[in-house]
């Protein structure tokens, strides 16, 4: 009447791993269905980071969360297909650096060993459990109790992607670009910039776009859609066109660079006519077509992929 809340995995079926980061600690929740087609909970895991640790990104927090249940599951691994279900892939990061760290390359290593399949992170159910662990670390004196209800987790809804759109245009003194944010709550943070040196139309799209992902790198936010009237610069960076222009490889690779720190990240293409925001934001102010609420940020700034950079 009263199954263990802990179950046994079962031979020849994938395990699902949920991972999940917070400031100071990571943790995992390991899991698998059953006949019944319900999650069973095998493993939990949860440890605070070092202060090294602590200055990690948010995308190698997660890297961190990965390898540390590898690290403590790895006969796990060694025998099963796992489905590996958080906010942002660890592992398209590790693949996505041109150049390794040695941390990053003793990761990239270890995810190499074993079969790992990435799920994003939608509406299910472990992550829950994954993410109180996380949120509620427990001392190494605490005494664990078994008195756990035996119950489903409850099923969360993840708040949707941050939305970022954005435009530009040329005059004859200059450019100016876009950047429009849609949170999930809906709010519009629109931003306009003053680009300072004459460029072309293809050179002040990428500029546009890199401002935007700087941006949003900051923000540090995981998961981010982007959208573009630029079909030039949308199908270059989903790998459809090519780049020849040496003057646009740096700024294209940058622009990569920004995409892979950030994780999980999706560009898509759109009609000019629905990129409105943007667009007027890009040739303010004779067309600016925002509501009164709306406080726009205007910024003067050049986008100069240095070697460095790239």
């Amino acid at each position: 009447m009263k199954p263990p809340v802990l179950a046994s995995a079962i031979l020849g079926k994938p395990l699902i791993l949920y991972i999940s980061a917070q400031e100071r600690s990571v943790g995992a929740l390991l899991a698998q269905e059953n006949s019944e087609e319900k999650e069973n909970s095998l493993y939990y895991l949860i440890r605070m980071m070092t202060p090294n640790e602590l200055n990690y990104s948010p995308i190698e927090k997660l890297c961190l969360a990965l390898v540390f249940s590898i690290q403590k599951l790895k006969h796990y691994f060694q025998s099963h297909v796992v489905r590996l279900v958080s906010r942002a892939n660890p592992i398209k990061l590790v693949m996505s650096k041109p150049d390794l760290s040695d941390r990053l390359a003793r990761w990239y290593l270890q995810f190499q060993q074993f079969e790992i399949v990435y799920i994003p992170q939608k509406a299910i159910k472990g992550q829950a459990l994954a993410d109180f662990f996380v949120d509620h670390p427990i001392p190494d004196d605490w005494e664990l109790t078994d008195e756990l209800p035996d119950e489903d987790a409850m099923v969360i809804e993840v708040h949707p992607p941050l939305k970022m759109y954005f435009d530009s245009a040329t005059h004859r003194k200059g450019a100016g670009a876009g950047v429009v944010f849609i949170t999930s709550q809906g709010e519009v943070l629109p931003y306009s910039f003053a680009l300072t040196q004459l460029c072309s139309n293809n050179v002040v799209e990428y500029e546009a776009l890199i401002l935007g992902l700087e941006m949003a790198v900051e923000m540090k936010r995981l998961q981010l859609q982007v959208f573009g009237d630029s079909q030039l610069v949308v199908n270059r960076l989903l790998g459809s066109y090519e780049v020849k222009n040496p003057e646009l490889r740096s700024y294209h690779d940058y622009a990569k660079k920004l995409m892979g720190w950030l994780g999980d990240v999706t560009i898509q293409h759109m009609p000019r006519k629905e990129n409105k925001k943007a667009d007027a934001l890009a040739t303010l102010p004779s067309s600016l077509t925002l509501s009164d609420q709306a406080q726009v940020t205007i910024c003067q700034k050049w986008v100069a992929p240095l070697p460095n950079k790239c």
